[in-house]
């Protein structure tokens, strides 16, 4: 995953960063990283990025909800 398509599923998700951190299970400042490409996206951070676009819409935000709570 490049910088590009983090920042893409964030915004596909109407989050912003500090939110996508919370939901893939990352620091704030690791998410910033990863959005201006001083660090390299993980593979586990991918992989979660992933699933949650695997699974029908309505669960995927019921998920993202959960995870911001």
């Amino acid at each position: 995953m490049t910088k590009d398509e983090f920042n893409q599923w964030a915004e596909k998700h109407k989050l912003n960063i500090k939110q996508a951190s919370k939901v893939l299970g990352i620091s704030r400042s690791t998410g910033f990283k990863y959005a201006n490409g001083s660090r390299p996206v993980s593979k586990s951070v991918e992989y979660g990025a992933e699933a949650i676009d695997l699974v029908p819409k309505e669960k995927s935000i019921k998920l993202i909800q959960k995870r911001l709570a």
